[in-house]
């Protein structure tokens, strides 16, 4: 071998060939990077999920069935609705109209719709016979239930009317009292028709007066042309409460939550209505164009004159735990003098 051929060393060989070259594995630094980035925003979600305030729930759905078609006082119930006032207290509410206090309450009583608006003698006489229904506020302290005249007559008391042909509805209760307590028990000819028809028929001549919710009926007979009077039947020693908030049974005791929260809308959408009528008209025109809006407003100022309470924020009546309540005493009184109804008061205080 040459002097330039290397030895052969075995034992070096050995070492040689044993000996393994390891490499290490270096990240990228921009990965690097984006795997701290996941890490922090990780950490982050979890800080402002733990934090977050809970959702907010959707409103509860309610129904409110009025007590006759749209006239200026249910511009209260769209006013509210526009201007918030039940949303605030987690409803969506829907309004429909009525055809009669009967229809109403029966329609609340068997559950199609959950609260409605309804003249107290129909409910109490109701509730009488066996409806499952209660109120849980009153609009009117005093019924504005009158004996509505054309002034023509020039009738001083309500003694005058005797032999008078009378145009109603319904003989509730309440009138047959008044009646009565008049001294007039025989001696008025009743002719009964469908409500829509009553205020046509004393325009028409067909009947002397007819008997109907006073601030309804005035502005629109006026309006037309006939100038009118009245006998409220408080004038006869008749004070039951008027126009009542009502629900059945079953939505007072599953849902007691969303009854004081419609109360409580409706406490305020009395209190809305009274600073802004105008501004209620405009609501109720939106949903009854063909209404005269004139009419509408003196309707309404004369409902809310006659049916707004003077106590602050509490315009229903709605009666306190632990409180002695008018409204019983009213019934008490309605059931002495006209009828003796069910001693089982259909009245309710909102939890």
């Amino acid at each position: 071998m040459g002097p330039d051929v290397p030895r052969y060393h075995p034992r070096q060989s050995r070492r040689r060939s044993a000996r393994k070259e390891v490499t290490m594995w270096r990240p990228d630094p921009g990965f690097r990077h984006a795997i701290v980035g996941v890490v922090v925003l990780g950490l982050l979600a979890a800080a402002l999920t733990s934090g977050a305030p809970a959702q907010p729930r959707p409103p509860d759905k309610i129904t409110l069935r009025l007590d006759w078609v749209n006239t200026g006082n249910h511009a209260v119930w769209y006013y509210a609705r526009d201007k918030g006032i039940f949303a605030d207290q987690g409803l969506d509410i829907e309004i429909l109209e009525g055809r009669g206090s009967d229809l109403t309450a029966q329609t609340v009583g068997n559950g199609s719709v959950m609260f409605g608006t309804a003249d107290t003698a129909t409910v109490v006489s109701l509730a009488s016979q066996g409806l499952p229904v209660k109120m849980v506020g009153i609009w009117f302290k005093t019924s504005p239930i009158a004996f509505i005249y054309p002034k023509k007559t020039g009738w001083k008391t309500m003694k005058d009317m005797a032999g008078a042909r009378v145009g109603i509805g319904a003989l509730l209760a309440p009138v047959t009292a008044a009646i009565n307590a008049a001294g007039l028990e025989g001696k008025l000819q009743i002719v009964r028709m469908e409500p829509a028809t009553v205020p046509i028929s004393l325009l028409e001549g067909r009947v002397d007066l007819i008997i109907s919710y006073g601030f309804q009926q005035i502005p629109p007979l006026e309006a037309k042309g006939l100038p009118v009077a009245m006998f409220p039947i408080s004038e006869a020693g008749i004070n039951v409460p008027g126009l009542a908030l009502i629900t059945n049974h079953d939505v007072l005791k599953k849902t007691p939550d969303i009854v004081k929260r419609f109360v409580a809308a409706a406490q305020k959408a009395l209190d809305a209505a009274q600073k802004d009528p105008s501004g209620a008209i405009d609501s109720l025109l939106k949903r009854s164009p063909a209404l005269d809006r004139a009419v509408a407003l003196r309707v309404l100022e004369l409902s809310l004159r006659a049916g707004h309470r003077a106590d602050a924020g509490n315009p229903l009546q709605v009666r306190r735990p632990g409180e002695a309540s008018p409204p019983d005493r009213d019934v008490f009184h309605q059931r002495v003098r006209a009828g003796r109804l069910s001693d089982a008061a259909p009245f309710s205080v909102p939890p």
